[in-house]
């Protein structure tokens, strides 16, 4: 029999023995069948890395899997945990830029005549709620006015995000990518309390 016939755990086992021709056709035909199953699960933009990170990890450890499930369950495992991590990144990221989404795009806007008080009135109170954090949380009000110069000079979330947190790391050379997003998830919910309360203050006068 030539490689190409026989099945995927027969190939894995040829391919462990050092056959080159089994290892080819053995990962050929499962990332035919990755592809098939991530398409319908991951935006198109992203599936040549789910399926080419899932070939990874599957070339790396198959030769150490534990005897039970075949060559394709074991490797469809791995694909579906692979689905799922992508799904929490991305879910990550989407947390970590939402702060600059939320900030309200009037604070870096150029005033026209007509709207020029709403957007004053808007960027006061958001410099007043940084500048009370940053009495209660110093790094808070230092991570809020750096986010907020960039977010002055314009560009994506993400730039301005990546912006800020280069900033930060120039005052603070410790300061990680993880550590700057998890310090801004708690100094944005402590940010919209203050803003929250100032906008109430507001209405009422």
């Amino acid at each position: 029999m030539t490689a190409p016939d026989l099945d995927l755990d027969q190939l894995s086992l040829r391919s462990l023995a050092g056959d080159p021709a089994a290892e080819s056709a053995l990962f050929a035909d499962l990332r035919v069948r990755f592809l098939a199953i991530a398409k319908r699960r991951v935006q198109q933009d992203h599936l040549e890395d789910v399926v080419q990170d899932t070939l990874r990890i599957v070339c790396d450890r198959y030769g150490e899997r534990k005897p039970g499930p075949g060559i394709l369950v074991w490797s469809l495992t791995v694909l579906r945990n692979v689905i799922g991590n992508h799904y929490q990144a991305r879910s990550r990221e989407r947390g970590r830029l939402d702060f600059v989404e939320e900030l309200p795009a009037a604070a870096a806007a150029e005033a026209d005549a007509l709207t020029g008080t709403v957007f004053s009135e808007t960027r006061r109170n958001l410099e007043r709620a940084i500048d009370e954090v940053a009495g209660r949380f110093p790094r808070c009000g230092t991570i809020l006015g750096h986010l907020l110069r960039s977010l002055d000079r314009g560009g994506s979330p993400q730039e301005i995000s990546t912006r800020a947190l280069a900033a930060v790391q120039s005052e603070e050379p410790d300061m990680s990518r993880g550590g700057f997003y998890t310090a801004l998830h708690r100094c944005r919910g402590r940010l919209r309390e203050v803003l929250v309360r100032l906008e109430e203050g507001a209405s009422h006068v």
